[in-house]
């Protein structure tokens, strides 16, 4: 096979693997467990884009305006976000733990504190975004902040993320709004 005509076998697999992205919305929003399938299946897609994301690049090996807009660059973009989507996801257990511990210490000072230093980088900086940009409390949606993917408008229910959500809640308020953390 002629690098032209891989070329042009891989662009249809990524039309392909964007039209199956969009099948996947439901009632307007997606599954964060049928994105976990798309990212996973779309592996090897992603290892080809992303190491040509920059082809006919007017500055040699780096991206610029000329190939934003290639497929290349604009899958690998589009499938690293989903797949931080995918990673922040994992933590709804974790999550779900920690508030159960989180309800045994609400009125144990010193066992709160602990609790709060343990989660502090993830509430002060891993699920910051998340917190600011991401959830949309008065739409009931978590709607992930995706740069130039307007079109497919990728937004989630609220009750896919509860545990996240109910954890921030809680998290940002003893850490930022309260007197129990000096900050």
């Amino acid at each position: 096979m002629t690098p032209h005509q891989e070329l042009i076998l891989n662009r249809k697999k990524i039309e392909e693997a964007l039209e199956t992205l969009k099948t996947l919305k439901k009632d307007g929003f997606y599954n964060v467990l049928k994105l976990t399938w798309w990212v996973l299946r779309h592996e090897e897609l992603y290892q080809y884009c992303h190491k040509n994301r920059h082809y006919d690049s007017c500055i040699d090996g780096m991206g610029c305006p000329c190939c934003w807009d290639k497929s290349e660059s604009r899958f690998s973009y589009l499938y690293s976000c989903s797949q931080e989507i995918v990673e922040l996801y994992e933590y709804e257990g974790y999550f779900k733990e920690e508030m159960a511990i989180f309800e045994n210490v609400r009125d144990d000072h010193p066992a709160l504190m602990h609790w709060l230093k343990k989660n502090e980088k993830l509430g002060t900086e891993e699920f910051i975004l998340f917190w600011i940009e991401w959830y949309e409390e008065k739409l009931e949606v978590v709607k992930p902040f995706i740069l130039k993917q307007e079109a497919l408008d990728i937004k989630f229910k609220v009750e896919e993320w509860q545990y996240t959500i109910r954890f921030l809640e809680e998290f940002n308020e003893l850490y930022w709004n309260s007197d129990a953390c000096p900050n």
